[in-house]
């Protein structure tokens, strides 16, 4: 199965949160306690999460009493592979898709290619979705009210529409491609 990590998706569940802050309140700045509130994560959490997005320059830290976060890059700019890499590394569903020498079969391998092939759909697929289509606009007017448990009356998730449809096709130009064992 592949999954991102569990950080990872609460990571997104809190850029999604301060872009969407971010775009109806440009100048304001979100507290780690305010974050954690609205989002119904533990501040510990929130707290490791905001110095690691801080620490790649997705967030700006401010200190002192009036101090919180911002972002640093418009939400319409931050795809969610960049948080994916951010967090997790190198976007890789199986080793030889990390580059050379990180699998011994991968000389012999029938089937790296394709996997490459794979990977790189994946990664321009999680690219051209951005932060900005995680944001319903309505339920930040509302007041973000999330329900991390799948609740259809939350306010926080992206609108149907909002993600983009992203056509995956395959043509295979070649009857036997070279990666096909005979």
């Amino acid at each position: 199965m592949v999954r991102i990590s569990k950080l990872t998706d609460y990571a997104v569940v809190i850029m999604a949160y301060i872009a969407g802050v971010s775009i109806s309140n440009p100048e304001y700045i979100l507290q780690a306690r305010e974050i954690a509130q609205d989002t119904h994560l533990a501040l510990p959490t929130v707290s490791k999460l905001l110095k690691t997005l801080t620490k790649h320059k997705f967030l700006n830290s401010l200190r002192g009493v009036k101090g919180g976060y911002q972002l640093t890059i418009a939400p319409e700019q931050v795809s969610i592979v960049d948080l994916i890499q951010a967090l997790e590394g190198p976007l890789a569903i199986t080793e030889c898709n990390l580059g050379h020498q990180h699998c011994l079969s991968e000389t012999q391998c029938a089937i790296r290619t394709p996997w490459l092939h794979i990977n790189q759909i994946i990664t321009n697929t999680l690219s051209a979705v951005k932060l900005s289509d995680l944001v319903n606009i309505q339920g930040i007017e509302d007041g973000f009210n999330t329900d991390l448990n799948n609740n259809p009356n939350t306010s926080f998730r992206a609108k149907k529409d909002s993600i983009p449809s992203i056509p995956i096709k395959v043509i295979l130009t070649d009857p036997s491609p070279s990666w096909r064992t005979a």
